[in-house]
């Protein structure tokens, strides 16, 4: 969806978006549903504030064992959507506060909500996925989900170069 600067006024107006196009299925995992709800106005004749939550479900794989897993995401953000054009280049040299970024630099007056919610999408993404909490994942010797079977692999643990230190602990 387009936002244009001329139609947003200082009067606060809201949009609901609940369907999944702006998301590419190939990234981060199929987004399988995403509302999002955004408030939108006018700060002063250059800068708009927008304020947003956007909740969906994601089809992904578990990090330990591979199974597919059905993953929450939730996001909430605010941005300050300018087209200063000088504020960008007076900043590009210095360090960036907290305000700092949040703010949104646009070439022209046009507000694209699908580049914000796909970017809070991934942002909401965690940097792990567990199927459940207490995960065993795959055993790396024998390949067993050990969720599910216990370990296949020998006991035998000679050949291990700790196997040493075995030694010390029966003394």
């Amino acid at each position: 969806m387009r936002l244009l600067f001329d139609e947003i006024t200082g009067k606060t107006q809201r949009y609901s978006i609940s369907d999944t196009h702006w998301f590419p299925a190939r990234d981060a995992g199929l987004l399988l549903s995403a509302t999002a709800q955004l408030s939108v106005s006018r700060l002063d004749r250059e800068t708009i504030i927008i304020e947003g939550q956007l909740e969906g479900t994601r089809e992904t794989v578990c990090d330990r064992c591979g199974e597919r897993v059905e993953s929450p995401i939730h996001s909430e953000f605010v941005y300050q959507v300018t087209t200063r054009k000088e504020d960008a280049q007076e900043l590009r040299e210095m360090e960036c506060s907290d305000d700092d970024a949040i703010l949104l630099y646009l070439q022209e007056p046009v507000i694209e909500t699908d580049d914000i919610l796909r970017e809070q999408a991934y942002l909401a993404v965690p940097l792990r996925t567990l199927c459940r909490e207490d995960c065993k994942g795959i055993c790396a010797g024998c390949g067993v989900m050990l969720n599910n079977e216990t370990c296949r692999c020998s006991p035998d643990r000679s050949a291990s170069p700790f196997a040493v230190l075995g030694k010390f602990s029966k003394r």
